[in-house]
């Protein structure tokens, strides 16, 4: 029995020895990166974040800084943001500036013959409010897109499109949002897409959505998402699935600027419209790609470019027959920012 402590006592000593040995190892080696920035150059720092996260995952911890791990693999963005939208927690207090400056686009718009239509894509909560946890509810009926909405006369067309309903039932089916991403995926996106071509429809009867079975169905190998990403779980992977033509249709230039102007698309039918269309990071899974393949000519510019975009220059440069604003819809209260320059000069 003696012995057999003797011998615990000095595996104790070794791996604290091996341990110890370890950290001056990694000290030395992370000051000789220099000392300026010794936390951003602190040795294997990514590898040690990555395990230390792997390690808490094992153990079961579920709460990580912005991120919520669920049952059945799923995740939530939980930042302060997030958590007041999704409890109603505060009402919108601009809902008569936004729906004034929204009426005043539809008016200068409609005089040149030009369809508006702004779209809300729903937050992931709004989706699948039963992965948020059990203690957050909501503290109030309806959400700032609901106010809004109420607040104008949705009954007429240009409307506040909400995705939010479509979106719902579809889930029922067939997942809409990625369970490690905050955004849509490419079913999701596809609801989007479809919904928004039968709602400009009513104008321009001679686009119609492509169906998911005139289209190829992709997949990809599993990649970190974004919320694996934000909490350095590269061990955390997705696959994707999305829908491309069968045959290609669409000519897309893009460029990396995400202030402004990001991509313009075209198709060989001179009879289909042409969109100018402001889009936040949902515009970018998927759902620009969709449209792109019902206009003749796709202008695509990121909301922060709003101002400088949508203005007479802009629409006589682009030429657009519908201009459509995508806006997550618990970023609903910045189309005062931008749209502060509406009517356009």
């Amino acid at each position: 029995m003696h012995a057999m402590e003797s011998l615990r006592f000095r595996y104790s000593q070794l791996f604290a020895f091996i341990l110890l040995s370890s950290i001056i190892f990694m000290m030395i080696k992370s000051i000789n990166s220099g000392m300026a920035n010794f936390q951003d150059n602190f040795y294997k720092k990514d590898f040690l974040i990555e395990t230390a996260v792997f390690l808490k995952v094992k153990l079961g911890d579920r709460v990580f800084p912005q991120v919520l791990l669920e049952k059945d693999g799923w995740m939530a963005h939980v930042t302060e943001k997030e958590i007041d939208y999704f409890q109603n927690a505060k009402p919108l207090k601009n809902k008569e500036e936004i729906a004034y400056k929204i009426a005043a686009l539809d008016e200068f718009l409609s005089a040149q013959g030009i369809t508006l239509l702004v779209v809300a894509a729903p937050s992931k909560a709004s989706i699948y409010p039963d992965k948020m946890p059990a203690a957050i509810k909501p503290q109030a009926a309806g959400s700032k897109l609901d106010e809004l909405i109420s607040f104008m006369d949705n009954g007429k067309f240009p409307s506040v499109l909400d995705l939010g309903p479509v979106l719902r039932a579809a889930r029922q089916k067939q997942d809409v949002y990625y369970k490690t991403n905050t955004h849509w995926n490419g079913y999701g996106a596809f609801v989007a897409y479809t919904t928004i071509i039968n709602t400009l429809a009513r104008e321009y009867p001679q686009i119609k959505p492509y169906k998911a079975e005139d289209l190829t169905l992709c997949t990809t190998d599993p990649v970190v998402q974004d919320l694996p990403a934000i909490m350095h779980a590269n061990f955390i992977t997705e696959p994707d699935a999305f829908f491309e033509p069968k045959v290609p249709m669409v000519h897309t230039l893009t460029s990396e600027n995400d202030f402004g102007y990001n991509q313009f698309s075209s198709t060989s039918n001179c009879n289909l419209p042409t969109l100018l269309m402001f889009h936040d990071s949902f515009g970018d899974y998927y759902l620009n790609d969709y449209l792109s393949m019902n206009f003749s000519e796709s202008h695509f510019v990121y909301n922060s470019g709003l101002r400088k975009t949508l203005t007479l220059q802009g629409l006589q440069q682009y030429k657009p027959d519908v201009v459509i604003i995508e806006v997550l819809e618990r970023n609903i209260g910045m189309l005062e920012n931008y749209l502060a320059d509406i009517p356009p000069r």
